[in-house]
């Protein structure tokens, strides 16, 4: 690991042009960026996020050999953390990378971040990103890792209360075994790609169908849908993953009774037909769907009202 020079040192004031009485000295600028820069982690290391320094040869960028895990922490706590714990820890083992670090471990480090941070506000976004130590080529015999452990600010213009529009992608899931829906790899170009398709064509994101057109999930959220009083939701056998609101939401819905649940594998047609459409993520929690395309589907404001309630106790 590399640090880098400090640019913050004083420079010689007596060269011309150096300070000007009439702007801002640059000085105070470089200054004020230290103080609002994220502290990071990069394997139990604390720096400031422009001294991190990750070695070219790494097999998380070269192959997409690593996992990450996306966070939410707000006033200082972890939002269903032993979810994203237990996907994390699932998804190592799959790989066959041992970080050698505890699920405890994990919990206060992510503690003492937000304590780092605190000066980024007080909800924040936490990214857990590792990968397999190793060079070049694809086979590997090595299990150890590294990691990288970042968190930055809610963006102000993010407003979980407002309708998504979606356009169905041109991009399939692609068939996996049911093991890797709780992996979060770090390939995740189908998402990239599906996403930036969306946004080009002018829609918030996309929606992500199996090669035989069932329903899957967006490029960053897993869907739902009520007809009846029955809430549906894909299968993990249409190649989705398993987001930790989709669990969390799914074990909430199993403990009333006013809903009945299905998980199975079901057209686009059905999405049209529903009460109510929604994603479930994150960063942005529950979001409404209007629109599939051209398609505009129903919102019963009620039935939204019902599913946002049972998610905040849930989450709280």
């Amino acid at each position: 690991m590399r640090l880098g020079t400090n640019k913050f040192e004083k420079k010689r004031t007596d060269e011309p042009g150096m300070l000007k009485a009439d702007g801002p000295s640059p000085l105070k600028e470089n200054l004020d960026t230290v103080l609002n820069e994220p502290l990071v982690c990069l394997n139990g290391t604390w720096l400031r996020e422009s001294e991190a320094r990750i070695p070219v040869e790494n097999r998380g960028m070269m192959y997409g050999d690593g996992l990450f895990e996306t966070m939410l922490s707000v006033n200082g706590q972890v939002i269903l953390l032993d979810l994203h714990l237990k996907r994390l820890t699932k998804g190592l083992d799959y790989l066959g990378i041992d970080l050698q670090i505890s699920s405890e471990e994990w919990g206060r480090l992510f503690k003492v971040g937000i304590k780092k941070n605190g000066h980024l506000g007080v909800k924040l976004i936490l990214r857990l990103q590792c990968w397999r130590n190793g060079g070049r080529g694809y086979a590997s015999t090595s299990s150890k890792g590294a990691w990288f452990l970042s968190y930055h600010p809610m963006p102000d213009q993010l407003d979980p209360s407002s309708s998504l529009r979606l356009m169905k992608s041109s991009f399939h899931l692609p068939v996996k075994a049911a093991e890797m829906s709780t992996l979060k790899s770090s390939n995740a170009l189908l998402y990239v790609l599906a996403a930036t398709e969306a946004l080009q064509k002018g829609y918030d994101d996309a929606l992500l169908c199996s090669a035989n057109g069932y329903v899957g999930e967006s490029s960053s959220a897993n869907i739902f849908w009520i007809n009846k009083q029955t809430v549906y939701t894909p299968s993990i056998n249409c190649g989705i993953l398993a987001g930790t609101r989709r669990d969390a939401l799914l074990t909430a819905l199993h403990n009333q009774s006013f809903f009945s649940i299905q998980e199975g594998l079901y057209h686009i047609e059905s999405l049209y037909e529903a009460d109510l459409v929604f994603s479930t993520s994150t960063i942005k929690g529950i979001q409404p769907i209007h629109n599939i395309g051209a398609n505009q589907l129903v919102t019963d404001q009620t039935l939204l009202e019902m599913i946002r309630n049972i998610y905040q106790l849930t989450i709280s």
